[in-house]
């Protein structure tokens, strides 16, 4: 073996094992994003790192420990968006934090009811996913849009919020209150406890869903993305 390429596997191996070391203690952590309940803000098929090292705050993404049914402990990433003490709540889908809109801060992805022509008038490239429906009035597909371009196209009026009074059986049997995921609170969040979205509202399972999440559960914050391999 020549002098160069034994120096060309020093190198690869002592990166390997860098890069062990950092993503077993937390410290960089490196995670490839399954799903697309923090799009629009951290796409699907994205890898990322987040670290240990960061003390969470409020809007951060986080990274923590949770206990899947059906796959067993796992790590998920979703939106802190409450801690300890803070009162939250959900009205007609938008989110207030001791009484603040903090929605406002972010740029999120909800769905809407579209008719035939308001469907087809859309670039496509806005579209993340969409669902033939049946005729509810003139509409006739729910698409998944960001809020900007549904703002941008003049929709914002047709996004889908549950009405009040329909209560999301999971919902009442995780808080024991008639609440739905756009409809929910107030929640006065318990101590050692976070309250995380994903920004994917209305395709996302999270707090609304699962209950609070622990402190001490949480892994790490996220940094960056690295990359986004296209998962379509």
């Amino acid at each position: 073996m020549n002098k160069k390429l034994k120096i060309t596997l020093y190198i690869v191996v002592g990166l390997i094992v860098v890069y062990q070391i950092l993503n077993m203690t937390g410290i960089l952590a490196f995670f490839s994003i399954p799903t697309s309940s923090s799009e629009p803000t951290i796409k699907r098929g994205s890898f990322i790192i987040a670290s240990n090292l960061i003390t969470p705050k409020r809007g951060d993404f986080i990274t923590y420990n949770f206990e899947d049914t059906q796959f067993g402990k796992t790590i998920f990433m979703h939106r802190l968006c409450a801690m300890e003490n803070d009162t939250l709540e959900i009205r007609e889908g938008t989110l207030f934090v001791n009484g603040k809109n903090v929605d406002t801060n972010y740029n999120l992805q909800y769905s809407y009811f579209l008719s035939e022509e308001e469907f087809k008038a859309l670039p496509k490239n806005t579209i993340k996913d969409f669902f033939r429906i049946q005729p509810q009035g003139n509409d006739s597909y729910l698409v998944h849009l960001e809020e900007k371009d549904a703002a941008k196209y003049k929709l914002a009026s047709k996004r889908a919020i549950t009405p009040k009074d329909k209560t999301d059986q999971n919902i009442k049997a995780k808080f024991q209150q008639h609440w739905n995921k756009d409809f929910f609170g107030p929640l006065i969040i318990h101590k050692g406890k976070v309250f995380v979205l994903g920004d994917n509202r209305d395709n996302s399972m999270d707090s609304r869903h699962y209950g609070l999440v622990d402190m001490e559960d949480i892994t790490g914050v996220y940094l960056a993305t690295l990359f986004v391999i296209d998962s379509n």
